[in-house]
């Protein structure tokens, strides 16, 4: 097999200008690029298919195309310069054809069209349904080595959090909590937004449809804003799925209402909710060990006390141990005293059965 089969390397420099720019321009804005493993590194690949929608409704791209030298690109169809404007990347070396790794899907799952693992294709030629794996590469920008500096200064702050003050820590806690509102909440719209548009539409429009997928990257799950499901499978090439009739719909929300009140219905009291989310919210400052006096620090103060009061029983000072001497002395009296009162109301007692 040829050099442009082997594992990617850097791509090699490109001398013509035209498709200097030309390259330049399909890596920074043209198809979609994701990533995979191939043979044990991580690569940038694209779909055929995007590339040649790229080409095709792309004004600055085809504006570039007719810069090329015309040995280069044939035919008069836009569709056979796409193809041989794609085998000659091909035979330069700026990109090179992959295949899935895994042909068939697991079961009860669909293959994904973006595949995790590529392998090596044996015949290095164009096709709409093949993938393709990037060779040449863009210089790293200041954005990646300013992303690193905070990957590093972040995993840093995370193995120092246990020394952070006391507000941090609460800081950091209610701010994960209210993240985690902000994501119920939008699943919470998201459901009413879908089941609104089936019962009175029968559509399917979904708010960032993208959110929780596996294959879109962190900036790819907020876009697009909203998509209607019919839209998706017209790009993809599939058939819709036929919405069931307006009265099925109309009886699915009446069940969806009579669901909802039934919950509303039995569900406990607001004063019983908020006893029941403020222990909650103990519990998990206890769990955390985020109460305002740590733990530990408690524990210590309780022995520095404790010392400090043997210290102080030990030391004791001359006249303090006087004062009690004295007061030992001063009890002892008391003691005499009913002693002589007893016999004193013997002897009354002696006098009173003599007269009697």
């Amino acid at each position: 097999m040829g050099a442009n089969n082997k594992s990617p390397a850097k791509g090699k420099k490109i001398e013509n200008d035209p498709l200097q720019n030309m390259v330049l321009h399909l890596r920074k804005k043209g198809p979609e690029v994701r990533d995979a493993v191939f043979e044990n590194h991580r690569v940038d690949f694209f779909r055929g298919k995007d590339f040649v929608a790229h080409l095709k409704n792309n004004k600055e791209c085809r504006e570039l195309m007719a810069k090329l030298p015309q040995d280069k690109i044939k035919g008069t169809k836009i569709e056979d310069q796409i193809e041989s404007l794609a085998h000659f990347l091909l035979r330069s070396g700026v990109f090179f054809r992959a295949e899935r790794a895994q042909k068939t899907p697991k079961p009860g799952k669909k293959l994904l069209k973006f595949p995790k693992r590529l392998e090596l294709y044996p015949d290095n030629t164009f096709d709409e349904n093949g993938f393709y794996i990037w060779r040449f590469q863009l210089p790293t920008s200041m954005w990646m080595y300013a992303g690193s500096a905070g990957v590093v200064v972040l995993t840093i702050s995370c193995c120092l959090f246990p020394l952070a003050p006391h507000w941090l820590k609460l800081g950091v806690l209610y701010l994960c909590l209210c993240l985690l509102g902000v994501i119920f909440a939008i699943c919470i719209v998201r459901a009413l937004i879908f089941v609104a548009f089936w019962v009175l539409f029968g559509k399917h429009l979904w708010l960032l449809p993208h959110l929780f997928s596996e294959e879109a990257g962190v900036l790819e799950a907020f876009t697009p804003w909203y998509e209607f499901d019919e839209d998706a499978a017209a790009r993809a090439g599939e058939e819709p799925v036929k919405p069931p009739s307006f009265w099925s719909r109309m009886l699915a929300a009446m069940a969806i209402v009579a669901t909802l009140y039934g919950l509303y219905t039995y569900s406990p009291e607001t004063d019983e909710m908020a006893a029941k989310a403020q222990q909650a919210h103990k519990s998990i400052l206890e769990l955390l060990d985020l109460y305002q006096v740590p733990k530990q620090l408690s524990g210590d103060n309780t022995t520095e006390v404790a010392n400090l009061s043997n210290t102080s029983s030990v030391n004791m000072t001359g006249a303090d141990a006087a004062g009690v001497g004295e007061a030992a002395y001063v009890e002892a009296p008391s003691q005499t005293v009913d002693a002589e009162d007893g016999a004193a109301v013997g002897e009354a007692d002696a006098a009173t059965k003599e007269e009697l």
